[in-house]
């Protein structure tokens, strides 16, 4: 009984130290990965931010046309011979508006 006892306990001394190393190892893996992971995981959270609040994004995306032409005038300018010449993507963004606005039914009763 005292000799399975002792191997039962060499076993588990091996086993730690085992253990031991492989957790050094996983620390320096972690530690090589831990910049990419972090800008892959603010990317994903500024996509969340996108799809969660598209009024934001797109009147972000306005100021800064805005700002950048000849203000709202030039916008305005820029925009309607936009609709004109490119009628399909305004049925694509009135399409994305449907659906991100659209109600359940169950939620309107």
């Amino acid at each position: 009984m005292n000799e399975r006892l002792a191997y039962l306990a060499s076993r588990r001394l091996e086993l730690v130290q085992q253990i031991e190393v492989q957790r050094m190892d996983l620390a320096e893996f972690s530690s090589r990965w831990q910049k990419p992971f972090s800008v892959a995981d603010t990317g994903l959270k500024v996509l969340h931010l996108a799809y969660r609040h598209p009024a934001l994004i797109a009147s972000g995306v306005t100021a800064l046309l805005a700002w950048r032409r000849k203000g709202i005038a030039g916008l305005a300018e820029n925009g309607w011979r936009l609709l004109y010449l490119y009628p399909s993507a305004i049925f694509l963004g009135l399409k994305y508006l449907a659906s991100v606005s659209h109600y359940s039914k169950t939620e309107r009763d």
